[in-house]
């Protein structure tokens, strides 16, 4: 597709902030791929998916800001999983992965009932709740600092960091400082989860990347970055998950009725909960050698950007996608959490953690409705600051 024939997606307008999808939807019949402020979108599945498993394709975010003059801000080139590749990125993700497991994962979700139980003893039927301070900002952040090895009382300052962090895939001007101002603050802290376990005795993550430093698994240097690069991605997309699907449930008629009564059917709705609202709407890739995306050809050095949100309402592979249906069969997986070699680590993790936080409510309530006060940005980032919530008996 020639440059001066693909049409210009603009994320800029009140209208896409607004409602994204009709947007979509009148430029899926000229293609694919379109146009965007900084290169290329893809806006259907298929091509999508297939844009995450290109080995041209690369995560972008630091190759977008080194684009504009400002250092990297997320990761550490052959150091972190984001930016590594090849057997560098195989040797990091072996050295964190045992974290990761089925095992562990089933460990940790009594702890996590356990945490979502303690969150939500306080409240009744009747009474309002903040979704993100009473619960989703909690128990990951609660959840994480077990597996680091840190107090309890370290979760809201991670829960805090991680949401400034994350800020950094706006890619906007406005983040820029406090991006710094928190990498800073990390920084100091994963030096000092580090230093305590200097011995590299214990059985906490910091612990273990501690060990495979010392005995070579991975290079000098690696702990620090891995660790200072899970400890950013900890809370704010589990937390913002958590919170869109809690809020589709309760907005849907019916919807949040149907999990209480059938809780074998959590697993699907959460996973449409996913489809229809994702937290992680877009993802953008820079194109390290010349590649073609869909009917395009990319040069190295541009950028893609993976509309998630897109994808997720494509007709071609979703029948009637702007219906949220609890009971719609899993034909493919949602891409939130990418796919091929970049997929995220901690995607098990964080499904298990939003399924957990989810049934904790599904289960006490027969129902729920969204008072006024809500803040978040739904339709552009998926970040949810505050969604009050009241449960019915």
């Amino acid at each position: 597709m020639p440059e001066t024939l693909a049409p210009f997606l603009d994320t800029g307008t009140a209208a896409f902030a607004a409602d994204p999808h009709p947007i979509f939807d009148a430029l899926r019949p000229a293609g694919p791929v379109v146009r965007d402020a900084i290169g290329w979108s893809t806006i259907d599945y298929a091509t999508s998916e297939a844009a995450f498993h290109d080995p041209a394709l690369t995560p972008g975010i630091d190759h977008l800001l080194a684009s504009r003059g400002i250092e990297h801000l997320w990761g550490a080139p052959g150091h972190t999983l984001t930016d590594s590749e090849g057997e560098a990125h195989q040797r990091l993700r072996r050295a964190v992965s045992p974290w990761f497991s089925v095992r562990r994962i089933a460990e940790l979700r009594t702890r996590t009932q356990a945490l979502v139980a303690e969150m939500l003893a306080p409240f009744g039927p009747g009474d309002e709740l903040d979704v993100m301070a009473d619960l989703a900002d909690v128990v990951p952040a609660r959840l994480f600092c077990w597996m680091v090895g840190a107090p309890d009382a370290d979760a809201p300052s991670l829960a805090r960091l991680s949401k400034a962090l994350l800020s950094v895939f706006t890619a906007t001007e406005a983040m820029v400082e406090p991006v710094r101002a928190a990498k800073v603050e990390l920084a100091a802290y994963t030096n000092e989860l580090l230093a305590g376990h200097a011995a590299g005795a214990g059985e906490s993550l910091g612990a273990a990347l501690v060990t495979a430093e010392r005995s070579g698994a991975i290079a000098p240097g690696d702990a620090f970055f891995l660790l200072d690069e899970l400890l950013s991605a900890s809370v704010d997309n589990t937390a913002n998950t958590a919170a869109l699907a809690l809020y589709t449930l309760a907005d849907q008629p019916g919807a949040w009725r149907t999990v209480h009564d059938r809780p074998e059917l959590l697993p699907d709705a959460i996973e449409e909960c996913g489809r229809f609202e994702p937290a992680i709407r877009h993802t953008i890739k820079a194109a390290l050698a010349p590649t073609r995306v869909g009917p395009v050809d990319v040069a190295a050095g541009e950028f893609v950007t993976i509309r998630i949100a897109a994808a997720h309402r494509d007709p071609a592979v979703f029948a009637t996608p702007h219906r949220f249906d609890v009971l719609r069969p899993r034909t493919k997986a949602q891409l939130a959490f990418g796919a091929g070699r970049h997929y995220c680590l901690g995607a098990a993790l964080g499904k298990m953690e939003v399924h957990e936080m989810v049934a904790g409510l599904t289960a006490r309530y027969n129902g729920a409705e969204l008072p006024d006060g809500a803040d978040m940005d739904r339709c552009t980032a998926g970040v949810v600051r505050r969604l009050p919530l009241r449960g019915h008996a």
